[in-house]
């Protein structure tokens, strides 16, 4: 697993080395315990062998530069203005740390306090020059201090957002508001290993005047074409009574949610917490993401396609290899039953595609007679009698196992099933996240299989 991490970690590898090669070994010492210090830290997030999974599916090389556009606005930072160096030296390190097992931050900022005499001051709500000021001087203020951290920056404090006006009162407070986006100064920052560091400013060239951005809707608007893998919005505050509540349940974030891509995420939690990004932990981040819509079926002939059908289960025959294709189609036209499946959402013609798949007998009973407690390992009920529903087939892909997908088809076969049962070897990764949510399990050794139901059984 960390094989790829050493050649992505934002440091010098042996091939470009170039004069650092021919230096002494003091360079390499530095290398080695840098190396060693990100890879423990990546170790102390990692507890599980899903995580494993996640990672490798993620930010393995094979998948390209995976990015991370950060929303850093006035109300990131807590006060008191005192610690905001110490909060932008832990910035700092969580950046570098992300930069360097492959989650490429792009950070865009609005007004920050940072308290530091080169920074003009705000006079009053109609003071636009001064307020514009303030902001580009903080892009390469922050960027320095970032670099102080030796987290390599690039301040980019104009070219990426054109924006109009929000307003036609001439007088007001100016806010803009983002029409077009070029990303070019963003890309070639990244393309030379810099962390962009984007100033929330827009321009008009019509009007020949440049606005000052909502942060969070200049990320926002950056990420529907970044098509980043983190949208991330740092807040002062996350607990549920916060307003950050309010924005994760706002529509536009959730309009963001169905415009992104398969497995990407919304994140919002402080900054104190950016390095769990990698994994985001429930307690510590509000995480929105495409909403899948599950579609069941109840005969062939409804599928998008027979070869859609057969795709969908040859993917899973690859992952598992314990399925017969044609014997399980032949069930499908002769049993009665319940296929719940959601489109392939990058596909050309997505409505044509089935992308997760979880296939139900209803009415099956188990296949074999309850047999004496000798007869299993391990026995947690005392009847297994009657009709109950099969889940014959629970097809998730790696990544949607992690981004709510395989609990989201789970609640949803549970709204049509009071009880069912299914089976898993010993060694299928899955296992204890099925023994989590089963009302119970046998282990039979003939089969040196473990079958599992959920709900009443009688």
């Amino acid at each position: 697993m960390l094989a790829p991490l050493l050649g992505r970690c934002g440091l010098p590898t042996r091939a470009s080395w170039g004069y650092l090669s021919v230096q002494s070994s003091r360079g390499q010492r530095f290398c080695t315990h840098t190396n060693r210090g990100i890879i423990t830290q990546l170790l102390r997030l990692i507890d599980s062998t899903q995580h494993i999974q996640q990672y490798l599916g993620q930010f393995h090389p094979s998948q390209g530069e995976s990015l991370a556009v950060i929303a850093l606005g006035p109300n990131s930072l807590s006060p008191p203005r005192t610690a905001v160096r110490e909060q932008l030296e832990q910035l700092a390190d969580s950046l570098a740390f992300l930069r360097r097992v492959g989650l490429f931050p792009v950070v865009v900022h609005g007004e920050l306090d940072l308290d530091l005499p080169s920074i003009s001051r705000v006079e009053g709500p109609n003071d636009q020059p001064n307020r514009l000021c303030h902001i580009r001087t903080t892009n390469y203020q922050l960027s320095a201090l970032l670099e102080q951290q030796d987290v390599e920056t690039r301040p980019i404090s104009s070219g990426i957002f054109t924006a109009v006006s929000e307003s036609d009162d001439t007088m007001s407070y100016h806010q803009g508001h983002v029409t077009d986006i070029a990303t070019q100064g963003i890309k070639s920052a990244i393309h030379n290993g810099y962390i962009p560091v984007v100033a929330a400013l827009g321009t008009s060239s019509a009007e020949s005047r440049t606005y000052a951005l909502d942060t969070h809707d200049a990320v926002a608007q950056l990420a529907r074409v970044l098509q980043p893998l983190r949208s991330i919005f740092l807040v002062r505050d996350a607990s549920p009574s916060s307003s950050s509540a309010l924005i994760a349940t706002s529509p536009a974030m959730h309009d963001l949610a169905r415009e992104l891509r398969p497995h990407a995420s919304i994140m919002l939690g402080e900054a104190t917490a950016l390095r769990s990004t990698i994994f985001p932990d429930p307690a510590l981040w509000t995480v929105l993401r495409n909403p899948r819509i599950v579609q069941s079926v109840t005969s062939l002939q409804d599928f998008p396609s027979q070869e859609a059908l057969r795709t969908a289960i040859q993917r899973h025959v690859i992952s598992n290899g314990a399925i017969d294709i044609d014997a399980l189609l032949t069930q499908l036209e002769t049993r009665d039953f319940i296929a719940y499946f959601d489109h392939d959402p990058i596909s050309p013609a997505p409505e044509q595609t089935v992308n997760n798949l979880a296939l139900v007998f209803t009415q099956a009973s188990f296949p074999w007679q309850f047999a004496p407690r000798s007869m299993a390992t391990s026995v947690e009920q005392d009847s297994i009698i009657g009709n109950i529903s099969e889940l014959a087939l629970f097809s998730i892909s790696h990544l949607d196992w992690h981004n709510g997908v395989a609990e989201r088809f789970w609640d949803r076969i549970r709204e049509d099933h009071v009880s069912l049962w299914g089976s898993l070897t010993e060694t299928d990764p899955s296992l204890s996240w099925w023994l989590t949510r089963s009302s119970g399990r046998i282990k039979r050794q003939l089969e040196e299989k473990i079958y599992m139901w959920y709900g009443p059984v009688t």
